[in-house]
């Protein structure tokens, strides 16, 4: 009789712990500050939900080891019925007043967060890439400008200021739309805002120890021809300009733009080590659109252009003579994955109070949800090394390619 009290206490026992651990469980984790390589202390730390946008559902701070623990909520565990759309996790610490990410995929239960040291003012600041993407229709030119910056600043920190990154657009530009990821980080819609000189902008956004890219979308006023004076703020190694073959571009006198050749539909120019104040003029004329939708090109870009994007790929090729074949994805009329990712994020976003009640007619919009996720745990899976270089390429671009059509579907 007792031993069989004691095993149905056991059992008891066992199935409280079985239970607990199917609907709550705890993340913990250590946030190191890479400046001085030392646990940082008394840094907030936020759980952010990735369902329905990012909603907060714990909050804590760093102890003296800078060690923490968060416990997720009940309904994104095992055992419920949101868990099985795979509800993901990103962990926000903040020092210094930067933010900083980790994204905790569906059973992670430990992490550990980077930090830096913030700074107004950095030495180690390098320009990589400026490159300009085109396409025109008979009234307006459209242009995705993409800028690659590396702080390699030692000790590393980060840079943050009102002005942590400036551009100069071409006269009359409107911008329609930017983009800021952080190294190895989602994206974010941010706006450059006017910094009183003519055309000059400047994004209040860190610049992380690594590359962080910026990406701005803007249009010019177009009637088939327009010469543009591209405005340098900083020496960059790459700078460049791309078309579809049906557009034409001719470099302006004494611009040390050169032709790079043609590239899946698109004419490249490249001007190596610009600096500020050189001549980099040309005149664009003709009509065309990018190739964005070729399903070819887009498998091309993701194996062969991945390796050096955020996300990861196949390895470039050694003894590859052009500095500009780690940007090759971008030059063929792709927006990165990391930027992919954000606009998977973007439509993640709670609707308009309004349509949220209204029943969901479109299947477009209940396949959004799942293409979401899929998209999340792909990014996940790539970061903590679960997946080949291969396989993330090929998965990516089918995802990529699936998630433009539902956007353009959206959009009609």
């Amino acid at each position: 009789m007792i031993l069989s009290l004691c095993n149905t206490l056991r059992i008891i026992f066992l199935f409280t712990l079985l239970s607990a651990a199917a609907f709550s469980a705890d993340i913990t984790g250590t946030v190191i500050n890479k400046t001085t390589d030392k646990p940082s202390a008394g840094d907030d730390v936020i759980l952010l939900k990735l369902a329905q946008g990012m909603q907060e559902v714990a909050r804590t701070k760093t102890d003296a080891r800078g060690q923490f623990k968060l416990s997720t909520p009940n309904d994104a565990n095992p055992g419920s019925g949101e868990q099985g759309s795979g509800i993901g996790f990103l962990i926000r610490v903040s020092h210094r007043n930067v933010n900083y990410h980790r994204p905790a995929p569906p059973g992670t239960t430990s992490v550990e967060i980077a930090v830096y040291d913030a700074a107004e003012k950095l030495d180690g600041i390098s320009q990589s890439v400026d490159i300009m993407r085109m396409e025109a229709d008979a009234t307006n030119l459209r242009v995705i400008e993409m800028f690659a910056v590396t702080n390699g600043s030692k000790p590393p920190r980060t840079l943050m200021s009102p002005k942590s990154f400036e551009l100069v657009l071409p006269q009359g530009a409107q911008i329609d739309q930017a983009l800021a990821a952080g190294p190895g980080g989602m994206p974010i819609n941010t706006s450059p805002t006017p910094t009183g000189e003519k055309n000059h902008y400047a994004f209040l956004f860190p610049l992380r120890p690594g590359e962080t890219r910026f990406q701005v979308s803007y249009s010019l006023p177009y009637s088939g021809k327009v010469s543009i004076q591209p405005v340098l703020v900083r020496p960059t190694e790459n700078f460049a300009v791309s078309v579809p073959k049906t557009m034409q571009i001719t470099p302006g006198e004494g611009s040390k733009l050169a032709p790079k050749g043609e590239d899946a539909g698109m004419t490249v120019f490249v001007a190596q080590n610009a600096r500020p104040g050189e001549a980099l003029g040309f005149t664009v004329s003709g009509t065309g659109s990018a190739p964005m939708d070729n399903p070819r090109n887009e498998g091309e870009a993701a194996g062969e252009g991945a390796a050096n994007k955020p996300g990861g790929g196949m390895g470039v090729p050694t003894n590859t003579p052009d500095p500009l074949y780690k940007y090759r994805w971008w030059l063929m009329g792709m927006v990165a994955v990391v930027l992919v990712a954000g606009a998977a994020f973007t439509l993640s976003r709670p609707a308009v109070p309004e349509l949220s009640a209204a029943p969901q007619s479109n299947p477009g919009e209940v396949m959004l949800h799942p293409l979401k996720e899929e998209l999340f745990r792909l990014e996940s899976e790539r970061l903590e090394n679960k997946i080949s270089p291969e396989e993330y390429a090929k998965t990516k671009a089918a995802l990529d390619l699936l998630l433009r059509r539902m956007i353009n579907r959206k959009t009609v």
